[in-house]
């Protein structure tokens, strides 16, 4: 009965794997006897059903397949070293210092390679060093309109030493000065509540007769001091 049921399966679905059909004849040769029973078991509706079941494992079968190749693909580059494109992968640590990883034509002459590689690597040697003299530049900028601020104009040099005149911006100028300006203001009203009177040197760079400037004031009090802000 088995075989009738299966030449039956064969005439409503065409091109399905036998198999499929194998398993399905199998099954219902267990509850068919006779032949006659065999279209009226399987009607049409049940023929739709089988149809579709066959089509999901069909789907389901070719993205295993898919799956599967794609691991094997997979582990045979991990395996040998090859990328995507079946080319090997260079080794980062076989590579010599300073040397970035890059692609490269396999038809480009090895000492070509090796030259463009040492161009860029002076090229960015270069590259860092002009930045490094531009970001000096632009912080003795900074310090020198400080330095030269409006509010900054009576207070000596000498108070100067050892402060941090760069300001982290063009923005922060102003901030800054009124820092120092602060603090100026506080020594002079500390000192003044010592008895110590101070007064600004005298434009031109005059001496007065005493000791109360502050430039004579900080001098003496700190006599070793060298590092002046020029």
């Amino acid at each position: 009965m088995k075989e009738k049921i299966l030449a039956f399966l064969k005439t409503k679905l065409n091109g399905v794997p036998d198999n499929f059909l194998l398993g399905v004849a199998d099954t219902f040769s267990k509850t068919i006897k006779e032949e006659k029973d065999i279209e009226t078991v399987i009607s049409d509706g049940i023929i739709e059903t089988l149809k579709f079941s066959a089509t999901q494992l069909q789907v389901e079968g070719d993205r295993r397949a898919t799956e599967a190749q794609k691991t094997a693909l997979k582990n045979f580059q991990e395996k040998h070293g090859l990328d995507e494109n079946g080319k090997p992968i260079e080794d980062p640590n076989k590579r010599g210092p300073g040397r970035p990883k890059k692609d490269v034509d396999p038809e480009e002459p090895a000492w070509l390679t090796a030259f463009k590689e040492d161009q860029k690597k002076s090229y960015d040697e270069l590259k860092a060093e002009i930045d490094a003299q531009k970001q000096e530049k632009a912080l003795a900028s900074l310090a020198e309109k400080v330095k030269s601020h409006e509010k900054l104009k009576d207070i000596p040099v000498s108070y100067l030493k050892g402060r941090n005149l760069i300001p982290k911006s063009e923005a922060d100028i102003d901030q800054l000065v009124a820092s120092i300006e602060s603090d100026y203001n506080g020594f002079t009203q500390e000192m003044a509540e010592k008895g110590v009177v101070l007064s600004t040197p005298p434009e031109g760079g005059g001496q007065s007769g005493d000791k109360s400037t502050i430039d004579d004031y900080l001098d003496d009090k700190f006599p070793d001091e060298s590092n002046v802000l020029k």
